[in-house]
């Protein structure tokens, strides 16, 4: 099914996935500096940001315009598709050779709660399937762990309450392409909990002008030097490069980069970037290499602070991440488009690293 309509959310978002700050730097000096621009944006306006949800997988549904509720996965609209019952999800994957095991029968059991929330409402909303069944409480908290993050919730709280015998929760935060503002267009009608993505919190910063200081430094001193050694670079090692940096801030690898190279490009690539002496391009231009990955790391470290303030304000319950209290991060609106605040270093090590 074709939702003309709702065409302009998949061509002007941002993709499935919202890329990080810091790696910016990998596009260029110029997109890194925009993205400074954004994390001071988050500053100045930190009010408008939510949580990010570790969300088992992410949801779009609603009613099209010819009045039916529809329910898709992040992938299916790219492809003009737009479930109008379970069964069409089984089909669909059994068309392209796939099998998801239970998602079916989730999908099956949340479908008439997600379709009595939305109602007569129009439109696309987007979120986080955080769990399905009914829970039943663990020491007077309601447990569930969509993937990475372990979510908390006593019983006698306000989400406790609103959880309290539903069949499966999301958090809602689009609807059209735009932050949801927590009420328009849907209610908590059916046995499906529907969460805000703020959790009812409005977010404060202080400004770390030292940090901001320090990615603006490095951008200005050294962008053009990194933009000159990634202009020598084929795609694919420039793709290469922040795996790497991907890995290292995860702990995934512990590896130097040439070793790392290694075993992660091409023997030709390897040969043209490192070569049998250590003569090869990444050595002969190796003020550019560290100037990528100053940049990165000035970014990376201004991402961080934010991050670290915005944690300790989540309030009313638990996020459990790698026997820590922490969460897997936060999400802001910008003239850039949404940015995400993770903590790779603590959620991303967990994540990968499970």
């Amino acid at each position: 099914m074709k939702l003309d309509f709702l065409d302009y959310i998949f061509e002007a978002g941002e993709g499935p996935r919202i890329p990080h700050p810091e790696d910016s730097i990998f596009a260029g000096s110029d997109e890194a500096t925009k993205k400074i621009g954004a994390l001071k944006e988050i500053i100045a306006n930190p009010g408008s940001g939510s949580i990010k949800w570790d969300g088992g997988i992410a949801l779009f549904f609603g009613r099209n315009e010819a009045g039916q509720f529809v329910c898709a996965d992040k992938y299916m609209p790219a492809k003009g598709f737009y479930p109008t019952s379970p069964e069409q999800w089984l089909q669909y994957d059994q068309q392209r050779g796939a099998n998801r095991n239970d998602l079916y029968a989730r999908i099956e059991l949340i479908w008439p709660g997600l379709e009595a929330a939305v109602g007569s409402t129009q439109g696309m909303f987007k979120g986080d399937l955080m769990w399905s069944g009914q829970l039943e409480p663990v020491d007077g908290k309601y447990v569930f762990k969509p993937t990475t993050v372990e979510y908390r919730i006593p019983v006698g709280s306000a989400l406790g309450k609103l959880i309290a015998g539903k069949v499966g929760g999301i958090v809602v935060h689009q609807y059209n392409g735009a932050p949801w503002d927590g009420k328009s267009g849907l209610t908590n009608a059916g046995n499906v909990a529907i969460l805000t993505p703020t959790a009812g919190i409005t977010f404060t910063l202080k400004n770390p002008v030292k940090l901001v200081g320090d990615a603006e430094k490095a951008v200005a001193s050294q962008g053009k030097l990194a933009d000159d050694f990634m202009a020598g670079l084929a795609g694919v090692v420039k793709s290469a490069l922040q795996t790497y940096m991907n890995k290292k801030i995860t702990k995934q690898t512990n590896d130097p980069i040439a070793k790392w190279l290694q075993s992660n490009v091409s023997n030709k690539q390897y040969q043209l970037l490192v070569g049998d002496n250590n003569d090869g391009y990444l050595m002969q231009n190796e003020a550019g290499l560290n100037a990528v990955f100053n940049i990165w790391n000035a970014i990376y470290r201004l991402k961080d602070n934010l991050c670290q303030q915005l944690e300790p304000q989540v309030k009313g319950f638990e996020q459990w991440t790698g026997g820590q209290q922490a969460g897997e991060g936060f999400v802001f609106p910008t003239s850039q488009g949404l940015i995400k605040l993770v903590n790779r270093a603590g959620f991303g090590a967990a994540h990968f690293n499970k």
